[in-house]
C-alpha cells in the first residue's frame, strides 16, 4: 500500500510553513521516484532503504534526517523495500531565519549536529516515531519544535518577505519593478533586501513557482492545452513554457503530460494552488 499525503500547516506557523508531508509506502520492491525542483525548503525525516542518485551519476545513502530543497535540476531516489518519511514544506525566508540555511548552501544534516543538539534531539524522536509508524507523533514533534524556533528566531517581515509573499500569491508573475513601486523602492534595493531575507534571488524564485504550478496542472490535468498553460502562468510563450521544462525536469511539457496520464496510482498533489496554504497577505 502507498499513501501520500500533503497536511496544511497550522495557523501560527503559517506565515513559515507550507505544509506537512506524511509518505508510507510499504511496496517490498524496489521502487524509483524523481523529484523535480519546487519553491520550498524541505525538512524531512526518512526511515527505510534508500539512495539519491547525482547529477554526475554517483550514488549516495539518503540522508535520514536534513533540511534541503529549493534545486534547479530533478532528483532521482531509488529505495529498495518498506519506507515511511515526513516532511516540512517551508518558505524560503523560514529555512533562513529558523536555520540560516539559503540557496544554494548543500543539504544540512539534522541528525549530525550541525544545526545544533535541539535540533539532533527533535530529529531522533521524530525517528523513532517514524520507526514505529506514529506520525501523530512525528508531526507533534516537529509542530513544537517549529513553534519554539519561530518564537526565538523569527523576524519580522522585511520588504524582501513582503515581496517575496505577494510574488507567491501572484503564482509567480509580479515583476520586481511593480513590486519594488508598491513598495515605494528602488527596484535595486529590493533585489539587495529580497536575497538577504529570503535567501534566494527573486528571479530564481519566480521561475520555481511558475514551473512547480505548471507541473501540478499538467498532472491534475494531462490534456491542458499548452498554448493556454503558457499564458495562464505567466510565460511569454509556449516555446517558453518548452525550454523551461526542459531546463528544470530534462524533458518536454507535452513529454511529462504524456507521462502525467499513464499514471495509475492516485498521489496528493497541488497543495500550492489552495490559497489557504499561501502566507498570509501581509
Amino acid at each position: 500500500m502507498k499513501s501520500h499525503h500533503v497536511l496544511p500547516s497550522s495557523p501560527e506557523l503559517r506565515h513559515l510553513v507550507q505544509a506537512y508531508l506524511l509518505i508510507d509506502d510499504d511496496d517490498p520492491q524496489e521502487s524509483q521516484r524523481v523529484s523535480l525542483p519546487e519553491h520550498t525548503a524541505h525538512l524531512m525525516f526518512f526511515v527505510g532503504r534508500g539512495w539519491e542518485i547525482g547529477p554526475d551519476g554517483r550514488v549516495m545513502p539518503i540522508v535520514q534526517a536534513s533540511l534541503s530543497g529549493l534545486s534547479l535540476i530533478p532528483t532521482r531516489m531509488v529505495s529498495s523495500g518498506p519506507i515511511r518519511a515526513v516532511g516540512v514544506e517551508l518558505y524560503p525566508w523560514a529555512a533562513r531565519q529558523l536555520f540560516g540555511w539559503s540557496y544554494p548552501d548543500p543539504p544540512l544534516d539534522l541528525l549530525g549536529g550541525a544545526a545544533g543538539p535541539h535540533a539532533q534531539r527533535t530529529a531522533q524522536q521524530v525517528m523513532a516515531a517514524l520507526t514505529n509508524r506514529d506520525t501523530e507523533t512525528a508531526i507533534g514533534c516537529l509542530h513544537a519544535w517549529l513553534l519554539r524556533l519561530a518564537a526565538e528566531r523569527g523576524r519580522a517581515p522585511g520588504v524582501g518577505v513582503q515581496a517575496a509573499v505577494q510574488l507567491y500569491h501572484s503564482h509567480g508573475q509580479r515583476r520586481m519593478v511593480d513590486l519594488a513601486d508598491t513598495l515605494r523602492l528602488s527596484t535595486r534595493t529590493l533585489e539587495r533586501q529580497f536575497q538577504q531575507e529570503v535567501g534566494i534571488g527573486a528571479k530564481t524564485l519566480a521561475r520555481l513557482i511558475r514551473f512547480e504550478l505548471s507541473s501540478l496542472q499538467l498532472r491534475r490535468a494531462p490534456d491542458t492545452p499548452l498554448a493556454a498553460l503558457a499564458y495562464d502562468m505567466g510565460f511569454s510563450d509556449q516555446a517558453h513554457l518548452t525550454r523551461e521544462f526542459r531546463a528544470l525536469a530534462g524533458l518536454t511539457p507535452g513529454a511529462f503530460a504524456r507521462l502525467s496520464e499513464q499514471r495509475n496510482e492516485h498521489e496528493t498533489v497541488g497543495a500550492v494552488l489552495d490559497v489557504r496554504m499561501l502566507p498570509p497577505l501581509i
